[in-house]
Formats: C-alpha cells, structure tokens, sequence
C-alpha cells in the first residue's frame, strides 16, 4: 500500500514552470536572484525533488500544496541555503531537507553564485 501512495504521490508531484526567469540585480558583484522556468536546464535537479521527496509524512494533508524553494549554487557548484515557504509546514520541511541533503552539484559555471527560485507545487492523494 505504501509503495502505492509513494507512486501515486511521485507522479502527483508537479514543479510548476511558466514563471518567467527574473535577474533582481545586475551588477557584477552582487548574487543575483533568478526564477527558474522550464527551459532553464534544471530538468535533472526537477526529477531528482520528484524521486527523493517523502510521501509516507502521515502529517501531510490532501490536496495541492504550493511552496517556493530557494537556494544558492555556490562556487563548487553545491546547492547551499535552501529556504523553503509554502502552504504547509510538513511538505516545507521535507523540501527543506531533501534540497540541504541532496547530493548533486551543478557543472555549469553559468548557474553558480546566483540564488534560484522554484516553484513548486506537490499533489497529495487520499491514503
């Protein structure tokens, strides 16, 4: 049964895209805040929050829950500073800790030093 709920829940989970990407500030010097959409080459970080996120957390209510996740890429490309609002406590936490333990590093120099914003928005069927 829990296996049920964990793929109904997996494939439940959407990362909302459509937002469209934002630079807050422009100079050389200051780490800038970027949105991120669909075409900004974060599919593979978009499956991993799909694959990891926990929804066995028998606190988290039905229904569909909007968060925001915001997290730095640093100089060695590991997501640091992950801050997380949302609808519900449960699911900020569990996005909270899934980005802070995720083992993933980004490559491309582009994405570093800036703070990324994703949208997020998780579907939780009755059990």
């Amino acid at each position: 049964m829990k296996n049920i709920i964990k793929l109904f829940g997996v494939l439940a989970i959407v990362v909302t895209a459509g937002f469209t990407s934002t630079i807050k500030a422009q100079q050389n010097n200051i780490i800038k805040e970027v949105n991120i959409n669909s075409n900004d080459g974060f599919g593979e970080l978009r499956n991993l929050v799909v694959q990891n996120f926990d929804f066995t957390n028998p606190n988290l209510s039905e229904g569909k829950i909007n968060s925001e996740v915001k997290f730095e890429v640093s100089e060695n490309g590991k997501i640091d500073h992950v801050t997380v609002n949302g609808d519900c406590k449960y699911v900020s936490k569990e996005l909270q800790d899934l980005m802070t333990h995720l083992l993933y590093r980004f490559d491309d120099s582009s994405k570093m030093n800036k703070i990324y914003v994703l949208p997020i928005t998780v579907f939780i069927a009755s059990r």
